[in-house]
C-alpha cells in the first residue's frame, strides 16, 4: 500500500483550479495546497492500514482466520461463476 497515491494526489490536486485563482498562487502557497493534498491521501490510506491491520488480529484473536479466508475464496468464486454464466 502507497501512502502517496500519486493518482489520486493529481486527481484532487486537478480541482484546485476550480477553487482558487492560479494567477494569484505564491511558492508558499503552492507547497500548501501540495502538502495538505499528500497528508490527506496518506492520512486516509494510513487509517485504511490501521483499519486492516486491526481486523486482521481480531480475526487471529478469535482463530477465525482460516474460515474466513474459506468463506472470501468461495463468495469470490461464486461471484466469478456467476459473471461468467450471466449472459
Amino acid at each position: 500500500m502507497t501512502l502517496g497515491d500519486v493518482k489520486a494526489i493529481f486527481f484532487y490536486a486537478s480541482l484546485f483550479p476550480a477553487f482558487i485563482d492560479i494567477s494569484a498562487l505564491t511558492l508558499p502557497d503552492i507547497s500548501t495546497i501540495l502538502l495538505i493534498t499528500a497528508v490527506t491521501v496518506g492520512g486516509i490510506k494510513l487509517v485504511y492500514a490501521y483499519t486492516a491491520t486491526k481486523i486482521m488480529l481480531m480475526g487471529k484473536e478469535l482463530a477465525i482466520e482460516n474460515k474466513a479466508r474459506l468463506v472470501s475464496g468461495c463468495l469470490m468464486v461464486g461471484a466469478g461463476t456467476y459473471l461468467i454464466t450471466k449472459t
